[in-house]
């Protein structure tokens, strides 16, 4: 065998085994990123299931029902045999600062973008302000409307409660339920409703939300074909008001012609290419998907990736880097990955913190908000280098990049008034 065969077959076998031992490094990342929310799942279903009971039993107090509230948390906070909490009759009286009771849809928590910004600027808002939360993430839609069913209980049965409590609603899955029971909320004067997010107020109690996603998503989709011309949308389902809209304006987006019609040159008269892809059929689906369910996805897949679907998105966005497979969008977060060029941005947080301090104020929350491109509300960031960046400069100048942002305001103000 000559020195070239033994050196070529060497080098064949070097890179079989690194070819082997990054696939097991990225099987071993995913088992363990899987575990490690195992984990987290397991500590948070303890934690929903203690703070549920914990309000059934604040009721039961309320109700003058104080020793089968005592039985009921004992027995709820005992584990193999060893009592965590006994029940003093000694102990002063529950706090009477306001409660904030968050409920999301199934599984939310944990999805490192919408949902745990809400959970963030609920605790910044109950910092700033001393007041409680309680903050329910449901396992199942049906585990959720139990919440529902025992909020609006509460609502009903506190009329003479001076305790101030404001139960905030995060998922569309619910948006039935909210419709035909919110007007409990008009018989109680110390209790408040906010839904996210709706572009449909409440006809009867309680406030709504909304922080249209149409012009950021148009902006990024007008910066995309400059990163990329192939492109595929992951959207969670398709009637959802929220995500449509999102999907809409990325789309339209993507397919204006800001560059051919101002820079006629070979690199633009690329032809563009937008795919898109629903994960569930339905309402409330799409938002929660298994990693073997996402590494399908994501080989039918072309180009740029922009994962318009909750939790499912950062699994996406995970896996792309660690697999490589893709780029990407950052959505709801600023992502500032290798394979992730632009971010479009959310920020549920500020907005939720918003709503909680008007409702602490005399005038109390407006019937409506909606928070959009113009409010500062939501926006797009870049994470452009070397070639990228060099595109970016070259194809959107400074003027360019005021006419997108411009037209986007403007064309998110005609869409919501459809």
């Amino acid at each position: 065998m000559t020195t070239d065969v033994m050196t070529f077959a060497i080098l064949a076998v070097a890179m079989l085994l690194f070819a082997i031992a990054w696939n097991l490094y990225v099987q071993w990342r995913t088992q363990r990123r899987r575990l490690d929310e195992l984990e987290r799942e397991v500590a948070d279903a303890i934690s929903r299931h203690i703070e549920l009971l914990s309000a059934v039993a604040t009721v039961l107090v309320t109700n003058g029902s104080i020793a089968l509230a005592a039985v009921m948390m004992l027995a709820a906070c005992t584990k193999e045999g060893d009592t965590i909490y006994e029940w003093d009759p000694d102990e002063p009286k529950a706090s009477t600062a306001p409660l904030v009771t968050v409920i999301y849809g199934q599984d939310a928590l944990g999805d490192r973008s919408y949902n745990d910004l809400i959970y963030q600027g609920v605790e910044e808002a109950a910092a700033k302000y001393g007041l409680r939360t309680m903050q329910l993430s449901p396992t199942s839609y049906e585990e959720g409307r139990g919440y529902l069913q025992s909020m609006f209980q509460t609502v009903s049965q506190t009329l003479n409660d001076s305790v101030r409590r404001l139960f905030i609603v995060c998922a569309a899955g619910y948006d039935d339920y909210i419709r035909q029971n919110s007007h409990l909320f008009d018989s109680n004067p110390n209790a408040d409703l906010l839904y996210l997010e709706t572009p449909e107020p409440l006809a009867a109690g309680g406030s709504t939300l909304y922080l249209p996603y149409y012009g950021a998503m148009y902006e990024a989709g007008a910066i995309l074909p400059v990163i990329n011309d192939l492109a595929t949308l992951i959207v969670s389902n398709p009637e959802d008001q929220t995500v449509v809209g999102a999907a809409k304006g990325f789309t339209d987006g993507f397919q204006t012609d800001y560059y051919r019609v101002e820079y006629e040159d070979m690199y633009m008269t690329w032809e563009k290419n937008l795919k898109t892809l629903y994960l569930a059929e339905h309402t409330g689906q799409g938002y929660n998907i298994a990693d073997s369910t996402a590494l399908k996805v994501l080989n039918e897949c072309e180009g740029t990736i922009i994962p318009i679907c909750g939790g499912s998105g950062y699994t996406m966005m995970y896996l792309c880097d660690v697999t490589f497979s893709n780029s990407y969008v950052g959505i709801d977060v600023e992502k500032t990955s290798y394979w992730c060029h632009m971010s479009i941005l959310k920020h549920i947080d500020r907005a939720v913190g918003l709503c909680i301090g008007q409702w602490l104020s005399p005038e109390g929350m407006p019937k409506h908000q909606v928070l959009g491109l113009k409010e500062g509300y939501t926006g797009v960031t870049l994470n452009l280098q070397d070639f990228y960046l060099e595109q970016y400069n070259k194809y959107i100048p400074e003027t360019l990049r005021q006419q997108i942002h411009e037209d986007a305001v403007r064309k998110e103000a005609a869409y919501e008034k459809k």
